[in-house]
């Protein structure tokens, strides 16, 4: 049966405008049914899988699609500071902070931030991050051509529809000739898996089209070495002195465990050992004694 469904749609797919055709290949999908009553119209409404038109092809995406990211590492004096102008910077160009991190390395603030800026500002906008820096650490800029990916995508979103169309036509054929709910049921699940395949195409474009247009822009803040203080506020030389008597009272106490240890425990062991191999060795020379003299 499926091979005769599949034979209905390249026919239906080869011959759409030729009526004579078309109604010799629905002529073939009746020929293999005989008993059951067609099911109804509505069925594929109430899935979602109501007749929808082919996509037209994007006319406004752009000659190419890139997709731009940047990394920048600042050296700032005040890092605080410097994470709200960078906020309110990036605000006021149309753009906005999509992640952001703050933590306190010792006594100074770092900071990172994830900036998604419009595409066409990302220059303007890099350059107006670096004056808020004391010096640029590093930067890095790079690309990724999707224009292929897109144009590929929406060819094989046409293509699907084409076949869904097909598929709808041959859905209506089954359910008003066919006598059998397995052939009905077989090509709404071919018609829902097409369903999926162009759902899954369009937000991959979906998403191409929205990196495309909005550049990413990671920037480390990292506070000046110069601003840090010689000597560490909160600094305790009565609590250092303290930790070093501990380590020295727990050195002295391993050293005394050691010494108990070789007294009570190695030093008896030794003795035994020894005064046994010194009355092997006693034993040993008698014997040679013996055997000399006789």
């Amino acid at each position: 049966m499926k091979m005769r469904i599949v034979a209905a749609l390249v026919i239906l797919a080869v011959v759409a405008g030729c009526k004579k055709e078309e109604r010799a290949a629905l002529d073939t999908v009746t020929s293999s049914a005989a008993t059951a009553a067609p099911a109804t119209r509505s069925e594929a409404q109430r899935a979602g899988l109501a007749a929808a038109p082919p996509s037209p092809p994007s006319a406004l995406k752009p000659d190419r699609m890139i997709v731009r990211t940047a990394q920048v590492s600042l050296v700032v004096a005040d890092t605080a500071g410097s994470f709200d102008k960078l906020t309110t910077l990036v605000e006021s160009l149309g753009g906005y902070v999509n992640d952001s991190k703050r933590w306190r390395d010792g006594e100074q603030q770092r900071a990172t931030l994830v900036i998604r800026v419009p595409a066409d500002r990302l220059t303007s906008v890099l350059a107006a991050i670096r004056k808020v820096a004391l010096r640029v650490q590093s930067e890095n800029v790079s690309g990724e051509d999707v224009t292929q990916e897109f144009v590929d995508l929406e060819s094989r979103v046409r293509n699907l529809e084409a076949a869904e169309i097909e598929m709808r036509q041959l859905m209506t054929t089954v359910r008003e000739r066919s006598k059998k709910a397995d052939d009905i049921l077989e090509v709404y699940a071919k018609l829902t898996e097409l369903r999926g395949e162009i759902e899954q195409a369009k937000g991959r474009m979906r998403y191409l089209s929205q990196m495309s247009s909005y550049s990413t822009i990671s920037v480390e803040l990292i506070p000046d070495a110069a601003a840090k203080p010689v000597v560490e506020p909160g600094w305790q030389p009565v609590a250092v002195l303290k930790d070093a008597s501990r380590s020295l009272v727990s050195t002295l106490q391993w050293l005394a465990d050691v010494a108990i240890w070789l007294l009570v425990y190695v030093l008896p062991i030794a003795v035994l050992f020894g005064a046994a191999l010194f009355a092997v060795v006693r034993v040993a020379r008698a014997g040679r004694a013996r055997r000399a003299g006789a």
